[in-house]
């Protein structure tokens, strides 16, 4: 029997996203005195003394204190504006201090730092960030230490006036705005902010907002990822949501680009290369999503005081990521900028060369169906003064034979070997003709080999059935073939959840909860390696099915029925061939770079769904 199929299979075993960072080096420009700077990612990757050592530019900073913003906090010990030891709105670091409370710096966060000299000296640090997606809480009590992802047009940021206009409580009058700009601590600094239409809004510093609002306002554009983390795909994500809502009253072409990262910290794990990022867009007509990949930048155009869903993929077919090594990594930003000039913000993409290990569950859809008896050919040779002098059949020549099939004569200890074509009627090998005798055997029969039938095509049935498929793929990239498996609390310690193939595997308390897959059309507990081929994205895996020909799930074999009960006459057994023949079923399946045709959507092809089309051809053997 021959089946040919289209096969989609969804990856049971999700991995979690990997904690993957995208580098960006920011520079701070300093004064000597108090300063105040904003990180819109992490610099977390190693302690204040390594980030900023005691040699160059960086040895002139003295302090860095982090502002702990406390929703619940009315009072302080003193003005906010004025950093004070031991109170738990600062967390400090001193350079020499043996009692810091800060070891290292958090993305999202403001600082204070302070620098050796007067406000007349000037310092620029560069500080590499592992980039965050933009958030901002702003506290009722009026103590707000933020920064904002602003855009610089040229040598200028946004005014004040211009950025938060949708947010105007910010800025309104009863409200004061404070800036740090060197020296020591006093009436001068930090300085208030009284132009809002006239000062800008410098993305690297932090400023103080007395304003009593509550609110989580950090750009015009307001981002709403599906993943916390910004477009983490990890090994087998696939699809990632951006809702973006101009909070404006004017419509807003915003600008999306993708941007390489830097390069990784020394002591951070490496990048292989930017994530092949795709654009998503739902098709209409064919009512399927349409995937494009996102080499350049582009537009997306959205309404006054409206919300557009943003829909993102990933390409693991992309070659930088198939020719990638286990386990690679991958990272690069998607900038996006707004018609204004208002906003910047830079999502991290990270994502990890998918895995095919775990458990795979899908559906074989049977569309074509044969019926054909058939049984290889076996012979057997003569040797006489070391050439093969005639080829004989065993027993009957097989059946099922189209054609003349392949005849392959063992190999001579030395000289040449022997070749023969076979001779076929109605469906079976009659004999062979020697087209060369060969030289040089030592053996009275080398062994030969008689191609097996060829399968039959079939033909189409009336209407598609599906029947379940169980693949599992182990770490080193062994394939299983299973007839069920069960997923629940694991008998050995520590009673993980994870996976089986027999129930006594579990623990015996928790059996009630686990949960048994079962693919009904093969031959009971089997764990089937036999055979040939990966599970590989483009790849083709074999697997061999053997049925003895007295399994009861064979079936040739019917417990009730006299002539296929595997017994004589006088009820005694007889062997294989008679009544019942032992079957070897071998299921190919051909995995496909890109979907069939008609089989959906392309979105997670190649890591969370797999497939292409599957053949079963199954051979009865008497001997």
């Amino acid at each position: 029997m021959n089946l040919k199929t289209i096969i989609s299979v969804l990856c049971a075993l999700l991995l979690a996203p990997c904690a993957l960072a995208q580098w960006q080096n920011v520079s701070y420009t300093l004064k000597g005195g108090w300063n105040s700077i904003y990180l819109h990612g992490d610099a977390d990757y190693e302690t204040l003394e390594n980030l900023f050592p005691n040699s160059g530019q960086t040895a002139n900073i003295q302090e860095v204190w982090r502002w702990n913003p406390n929703a619940a906090q009315v009072q302080f010990t003193s003005s906010p504006l004025i950093p004070a030891l031991g109170t738990p709105e600062w967390s400090v670091w001193v350079r020499g201090g043996s009692s810091n409370t800060l070891a290292n710096m958090t993305g999202q966060t403001a600082y204070l730092v302070k620098c050796a000299g007067t406000s007349s000296n000037t310092y620029t640090v560069s500080l590499k960030q592992a980039v965050l997606p933009p958030r901002s809480t702003w506290v009722r009590n009026g103590a707000n230490l933020l920064g904002f992802p602003t855009f610089k047009n040229g040598s200028n940021f946004p005014v004040f006036s211009s950025y938060f206009a949708t947010f105007p409580a910010a800025i309104a009058v009863n409200t004061k705005i404070f800036k740090y700009v060197g020296g020591d601590l006093g009436p001068s600094n930090p300085m208030q902010v009284f132009a809002t239409n006239s000062e800008r809004v410098d993305r690297t510093q932090a400023y103080w907002f007395s304003s009593e609002v509550v609110g989580t306002f950090y750009a015009p554009m307001e981002i709403s990822l599906s993943s916390n983390n910004g477009l983490a795909f990890g090994r087998s994500g696939s699809v990632i949501t951006a809702r973006v809502r101009n909070r404006t009253g004017a419509p807003v072409t915003l600008t999306l680009a993708p941007v390489s990262s830097d390069p990784a910290p020394s002591n951070q794990t490496g990048f292989t290369a930017a994530v092949p990022l795709t654009r998503r867009t739902f098709n209409t007509s064919t009512l399927t999503w349409d995937s494009t990949p996102i080499t350049a930048a582009y537009t997306e155009v959205i309404g006054p005081q409206s919300t557009v869903e943003l829909s993102f993929g990933i390409n693991r077919a992309d070659a930088s990521m198939t020719g990638a090594a286990a386990n690679a990594l991958f990272a690069s930003f998607l900038r996006l900028t707004d018609s204004s000039n208002l906003m910047d913000v830079y999502l991290p993409a990270t994502a990890q060369k998918d895995t095919l290990s775990g458990l795979w569950v899908g559906d074989v859809t049977i569309t074509n169906v044969g019926s054909k008896v058939s049984n290889p050919a076996q012979a057997t040779a003569n040797v006489t003064n070391g050439q093969v002098t005639a080829i004989r059949v065993n027993g009957t020549g097989g059946f099922g034979y189209d054609a003349a099939p392949t005849v392959v004569i063992a190999d001579p200890a030395s000289g040449a070997t022997a070749e023969a074509i076979a001779t076929i009627a109605k469906g079976s090998v009659t004999g062979f003709t020697i087209t060369n005798p060969g030289s040089g055997y030592a053996i009275a029969s080398p062994k030969v080999t008689v191609a097996p039938p060829p399968p039959w095509p079939g033909t189409t049935t009336p209407r598609s059935f599906p029947f379940r498929v169980l693949l599992h793929v182990s770490d080193g990239g062994t394939a299983t073939l299973l007839s069920q498996v069960f997923l629940g609390q694991l008998a050995s310690a520590p009673h993980d959840l994870g996976i089986c193939t027999q129930e006594s595997f579990l623990k015996a308390d928790a059996r009630a909860t686990a949960q048994r897959i079962v693919a009904a059309h093969m031959p009971l507990d089997r764990v089937l390696t036999a055979g040939s081929g990966s599970v590989a994205v483009p790849g083709v895996l074999v697997r061999s099915v053997s049925i003895p020909f007295d399994d009861p799930t064979n079936p040739f074999l019917h417990q009730y029925h006299p002539d296929h009960d595997n017994k004589d006459a006088r009820f005694q057994p007889v062997s294989a061939g008679i009544e019942s023949y032992n079957i070897t079923r071998n299921c190919t399946f051909t995995f496909t770079a890109s979907p069939p045709p008609g089989s959906g959507s392309t979105t997670g092809w190649g890591s969370t769904v797999i497939g292409g089309n599957y053949t079963a051809a199954q051979h009865r053997v008497s001997f």
